[in-house]
């Protein structure tokens, strides 16, 4: 029955709302399928309003219900799933995640994962130490925008720096400082500076986990200001999965504030040796605390890996919120 109660006016609006939200959902497929190597400012462009899905999803689904109770579709009430297809279909068109894994009973055949976005501007180090302090804090840590305040503010505090002995920090006064901190000892020690100007700071590591080695990756691509910039975070991906996945049988993590969200190309690319530990909650913006929109912060998993758990971290001050994740290597 429709409701009276919901004026013309709102419904109006919701009409054209759910179509716009459409059209933008509509951009991440588009992109992915446009010839980058040919067209690369056109897929560039069409990219840019792909990322904000969760943005799509929560207006577009508003709107479509604002005008089922309405009964003023505009188009009759069969043609509401169009939009709402489009809306769901391309929000859950993603790369693979790694599968679901059972938490076993011995904590120690765990491996807790953790990535942030400390923001170069940050001078407060004060909730990043008091979560890194915590007896459930991860095991291994990969900080971006790191800086020397934080490394100062990670040495100074004797509980962080009992519980992270090792550990590989490049700290920069600009926003591409990087480090890893790790419970387990590290080996094979990498930093790989910038090639060019649209390259960014990359470490490499190794870290020895039950008996295995684990190979990690940090990177904090630029953002995708220009399809040069695009394309050089489509690029990093895709060398340091090579990088990782060039050990047969081994397992690896790549992680970081890697400025893109699932349904971009880019992470598609890498879809084949890397998949997705962490879930589609948004980490940035990092807005009262609470209130996010895009994943942008993305801790990526070779085949040998099953997660048991994980989510969005705690708030450190930073724009940005940490991603944490549980994981058990599957198999012997």
């Amino acid at each position: 029955m429709p409701h009276a109660a919901v004026p013309r006016f709102i419904t109006a609006r919701a009409r054209w709302l759910a179509w716009l939200c459409t059209l933008g959902a509509l951009a991440a497929p588009v992109a992915r399928f446009l010839p980058a190597d040919q067209a690369p400012s056109l897929q560039w462009l069409v990219e840019l309003p792909a990322h904000w899905q969760w943005l799509y999803l929560v207006v577009g689904a508003t709107s479509l219900v604002l005008l089922m109770l309405s009964g003023r579709s505009g188009m009759g009430k069969g043609w509401l799933a169009l939009p709402a297809l489009a809306l769901g279909g391309v929000f859950l068109w993603q790369p693979a995640t790694l599968p679901r894994g059972t938490e076993p009973a011995d904590p120690g055949a765990v491996l807790t994962v953790g990535t942030a976005n400390l923001n170069a501007a940050t001078t407060d180090f004060g909730p990043l130490t008091a979560w890194l302090a915590l007896a459930d804090a991860p095991d291994v840590v990969f900080l971006q925008e790191f800086t020397e305040l934080a490394q100062q503010a990670l040495i100074r505090n004797p509980a962080v720096a009992a519980r992270y002995p090792h550990r590989l920090a490049v700290p920069q006064p600009d926003p591409f400082g990087l480090a890893v901190l790790s419970r387990h000892p590290l080996s094979d020690l990498q930093t790989l500076q910038p090639q060019d100007l649209r390259d960014t700071l990359r470490l490499r590591a190794t870290v020895a986990w039950n008996g295995k080695a684990v190979h990690l990756s940090a990177l904090h691509p630029m953002p995708p200001l220009d399809e040069g910039f695009a394309h050089a975070r489509d690029r990093a991906l895709v060398q340091e999965a090579q990088h990782l996945t060039a050990h047969p049988g081994g397992l690896a993590l790549m992680a970081g504030d890697l400025n893109i969200t699932p349904w971009a190309r880019g992470l598609f690319a890498v879809d084949g040796s890397m998949r997705r530990a962490n879930g589609m909650a948004p980490s940035w913006p990092n807005a009262f605390g609470w209130l996010s929109v895009l994943p942008l912060d993305h801790v990526l998993a070779s085949s040998g890996w099953q997660v048991v758990g994980g989510g969005i971290g705690p708030d450190l001050g930073s724009d940005h919120r940490p991603v944490v994740v549980l994981l058990v290597a599957a198999g012997p």
